[in-house]
């Protein structure tokens, strides 16, 4: 399995975020994707490869151009040292901008869009490792440590060769993804996350949303209470992959946040390390090309190992 990945997302280093009106220690931070890199080395994932550089036109298909211009301009004109928070084009308090926000997150686009070159042509499954992530990310707004959407970038782009399935297995739900195709019949999001109604978002992943117009049908959303176990997901992941299955997608996406860990500090669920291989098993059994981009995840010393149990469990298959 091909793992892409770059050294580029270290640069996006915001020391900190605005939880309830006080500073808070980042929680998004490069230490995470040094953790699953580690991780991935020490237990025989050992083709890591570079990613192809992409043409921005890939991200302003979907992204506003105004926004997409605003983040690689006012992010130019930092100096090392700071922090910005904008007072437009932002959701929330979490999602800073720095020097280096603009090129980390360009490069994370350019890693989901060279696992997705790689899906179409023919392999099987590949691992984008993506920082930031993207799934929170809307057409014109930054939000949930997320600024370009990296999923759904991706998605747009194998759309264009089959219809895509995107399999949102993140604690919170995605709503920039979950809007990008609410009214396309050509990609089929299906998300399972807490309850928005008491985590973020908030504003979206509600069950009665199923998309509109065209893509009336074509959302699919599984809300689960807190405390969620690994039995109860498992009944859940299991109607989820039913509905794809009936999709008959030609392509799979998931879009892989692993803050659905037990001990995740921003998370809530009660899934098991262990639990993540039979997740990846499972997904596996769709025989589906299959493209797995990283969203969350922020329990650090075990979130390598977490990743590789998933991904040993989706290579059973092979």
């Amino acid at each position: 399995m091909k793992i892409i990945h770059s050294n580029i997302h270290a640069k996006h280093n915001p020391k900190y975020e605005i939880y309830d009106g006080k500073k808070e220690p980042y929680a998004e931070k490069k230490a995470r994707i040094e953790s699953i890199i580690t991780a991935l080395r020490n237990n025989n994932f050992n083709e890591i490869v570079k990613p192809k550089e992409f043409s921005a036109s890939h991200i302003t298909s979907l992204h506003h151009s105004a926004y997409f211009n605003f983040i690689e301009y006012r992010t130019r004109h930092l100096n090392d040292e700071e922090d910005f928070y904008p007072s437009y084009f932002i959701m929330d308090t979490y999602t800073p901008l720095t020097k280096y926000t603009f090129i980390a997150a360009k490069e994370a686009v350019d890693i989901a869009l060279t696992g997705a070159e790689l899906i179409k042509n023919g392999e099987k499954y590949i691992y984008s490792l993506c920082r930031p992530p993207g799934h929170h990310a809307e057409k014109k707004s930054s939000g949930g440590y997320c600024y370009f959407n990296n999923a759904a970038i991706a998605a747009d782009y194998l759309s264009s060769f089959g219809k895509v399935a995107i399999l949102d297995i993140d604690f919170h739900h995605g709503n920039g993804t979950q809007n990008f195709f609410y009214e396309r019949s050509d990609v089929y999001y299906i998300s399972i996350h807490a309850d928005p109604s008491v985590r973020f978002p908030y504003i979206s992943g509600f069950k009665n949303e199923m998309g509109t117009g065209k893509g009336k049908g074509y959302t699919k959303n599984y809300p689960l209470p807190l405390k969620t176990s690994d039995d109860e997901y498992k009944k859940t992941l299991l109607k989820a992959l039913k509905n794809i299955d009936s999709y008959s997608p030609k392509f799979l996406l998931v879009s892989a946040g692993f803050d659905t860990y037990e001990k995740d500090p921003i998370g809530g669920f009660a899934l098991t390390k262990g639990f993540y291989k039979e997740i990846g098993e499972l997904i596996s059994k769709l025989e589906l090309p299959t493209l797995v981009i990283q969203e969350g995840g922020y329990h650090v010393n075990d979130l390598g190992y977490i990743v590789v149990n998933f991904l040993q469990g989706l290579n059973s298959n092979l």
